[in-house]
């Protein structure tokens, strides 16, 4: 008699908070103008968006690559405790790609990570409290320079194609990337966390 052990192991994400800031800029994007309150909203659930992906998608990414018998709850704490730019970072420049002809596409894409840098600079200003105020003057109005920012239409539409450019980049590089990923496992995965067809009506 043969008998055969067969261990089956699945693992599920809750998704809420990267589908609900999606939503929630979506929505936002609808209005022919946004108030500042709202501006603010769309940029810290923009970035939310981002750095939720980016987090999730290492997580499948790295735990099936990993042989040794550790916990995975204890392997997903120690990836979470790595930044979401120290990720994309150490991914870009220690992963085996193959490029197949496509270098030049690359070396385009390698700008993702100052762009994040960029990208989060003003997430970071928000939530640390930076002054977003006036002084009136009898000489004229002064705006604090993240009021100043965070007002200007050109503003949000370099922040939102910086976001493009990140998660097109992303992609770009998981389709690169050597690992024994299915095609339509890295298409699950850039739908799931590296989707930014929610910004469509952003001009």
């Amino acid at each position: 008699m043969i008998q055969i052990n067969v261990s089956v192991k699945a693992r599920t994400e809750h998704v809420y908070l990267l589908h609900s800031n999606r939503e929630r800029c979506h929505r936002l994007l609808q209005k022919k103008t946004l108030a500042e309150e709202e501006i603010i909203d769309f940029l810290i659930a923009l970035h939310l968006v981002l750095e939720i992906g980016i987090n999730a998608l290492f997580r499948h990414i790295v735990i099936p690559t990993i042989k040794k018998e550790i916990d995975e709850f204890k392997i997903m704490k120690n990836l979470d405790n790595v930044s979401f730019r120290d990720k994309v970072t150490m991914f870009v420049y220690t992963s085996n790609f193959d490029f197949s002809g496509k270098l030049e596409i690359a070396s385009q894409y390698h700008q993702i990570i100052e762009k994040l840098k960029d990208f989060s600079s003003i997430r970071n200003q928000l939530l640390h409290g930076h002054s977003i105020s006036t002084i009136y003057t009898e000489e004229g109005n002064r705006h604090s320079e993240l009021r100043k920012a965070i007002s200007s239409a050109e503003f949000l539409k370099r922040h939102i194609e910086k976001f493009r450019f990140i998660m097109e980049g992303m992609r770009f590089y998981l389709d690169a990337l050597g690992s024994s990923l299915t095609a339509s496992g890295r298409e699950g995965l850039k739908k799931e966390y590296l989707d930014y067809s929610f910004l469509s009506t952003a001009k």
